[in-house]
């Protein structure tokens, strides 16, 4: 069993080899889920934008840079009211 103490703001430190085992670093995420009493924590593992825009490749076309550049004065552009 690992220990750790709260400090008096409420905050924890994750003991190294809890962080090992969940292989979570500085910024990363954890999740706490109370159950019968107890705690289950569990590592909130992000995932890289780049597997998620491989997810949707070659189903979405990209426009273009002109078409892109067009959308982008049109959204910009002052308005009639």
């Amino acid at each position: 069993m690992v220990k750790s103490k709260v400090s008096s703001k409420g905050q924890i430190t994750l003991p190294k080899r809890v962080r090992e085992i969940l292989g979570v670093g500085p910024g990363e995420e954890v999740a706490f889920e109370v159950r019968e009493g107890e705690v289950v924590l569990r590592a909130r593992k992000r995932v890289p934008l780049e597997a998620l825009l491989g997810r949707f490749r070659g189903q979405v076309a990209y426009p273009g840079e002109e078409e892109e550049r067009r959308a982008r004065e049109a959204a910009w552009s002052p308005r009639d009211p």
